[in-house]
């Protein structure tokens, strides 16, 4: 045991370990890199396929110096909210105040439609055109057919026209009768005083439905009490106009009888069909006014 704790290697041996090692590692290498090469040479190589570069960037132009004030105006940290969105509409309704629509009339300008309006608490009627204030605070927006937009207290609210549902749309207004076109037509032979040849009236009432789209007629009411019809909305070159009816008469007798009775209302047309004279009186412009007529 002694003599095996004495034993010692000389250092040549480590020198010729060292050079193996060396050796070794070396013989490893130069066989990797063959083996490589050869690999190289039997596997053939990928194909790769380059896609064409992107189209370059078009660079904005110089914009002035304004365009960026905003960045030293913009608070980052305390973005401004998006608007609000804008109120909706409300959808007029029905008028609160005591009046009633009696009749309207639609001129194709707008601006000279007027309408008939009653303050029912006074009993008291009124021509009323656009812009008008009527009874009750509130002004006339707009004329419709069937209706007046009112503004009240800021809002819109319609006030429909009484009786709506048996009205008829206007129509063209009919071609002249055949009496018209020989020149025995309706002629004024003095003051308030005219000469009606009766086919002149028979052409007018073989449709009656036609002539009365060209005329209206509403009550008229003084202290609770009908007086009468007040004309409106007469077209021009009708019947009526040709007798020298105007918007805004108010008849208040025929041939002596007072119109304050509603089944009066087409008493006009009826004496003209069979009466040969004729008297109506009226008022006109706050004036009673009487009209004559002699049918031949």
């Amino acid at each position: 045991m002694r003599g095996f704790r004495d034993m010692s290697f000389s250092p040549r041996y480590y020198v010729v370990a060292a050079n193996l090692l060396l050796l070794a590692a070396v013989a490893y290498l130069a066989s990797s890199i063959v083996g490589t090469a050869l690999a190289a040479k039997l596997v053939p190589p990928p194909d790769v396929v380059l896609k064409p570069p992107p189209p370059p960037i078009e660079l904005e132009g110089a914009k002035p110096t304004t365009y960026y004030a905003v960045i030293d105006k913009r608070d980052i940290f305390n973005s401004a909210p998006p608007p609000p969105p804008p109120a909706p509409v409300e959808a007029p309704v029905a008028t609160p105040l005591k009046l009633k629509l009696w009749g309207v009339a639609l001129h194709t300008n707008g601006v000279s439609s007027f309408s008939i309006i009653e303050d029912l608490g006074a009993r008291k009627q009124g021509v009323y055109g656009i812009n008008a204030p009527v009874p009750g605070g509130a002004t006339v927006k707009a004329i419709e057919w069937d209706k007046v937009i009112l503004n009240h207290n800021g809002k819109d609210e319609i006030l429909e026209l009484a009786n709506k549902t048996t009205l008829i749309p206007p129509k063209p207004a009919p071609a002249p009768s055949p009496a018209a076109a020989t020149g025995d037509s309706i002629q004024a032979t003095g003051e308030n005083q005219y000469l009606v040849p009766r086919a002149e009236v028979d052409s007018a009432l073989e449709n009656m439905s036609q002539l009365f789209t060209q005329i209206r007629a509403v009550p008229q009411f003084e202290g609770g009490q009908s007086i009468g019809f007040r004309l409106f909305a007469i077209r021009r070159g009708s019947l009526f106009d040709k007798i020298g009816l105007k918007n805004g008469d108010i008849i208040t007798s025929i041939n002596g009888t007072e119109m304050n009775d509603p089944s009066r209302a087409i008493a006009l047309l009826q004496e003209l069909r069979d009466a040969p004279d004729l008297s109506v009186g009226l008022i006109r412009n706050q004036a009673p006014t009487t009209l004559t007529y002699n049918v031949r």
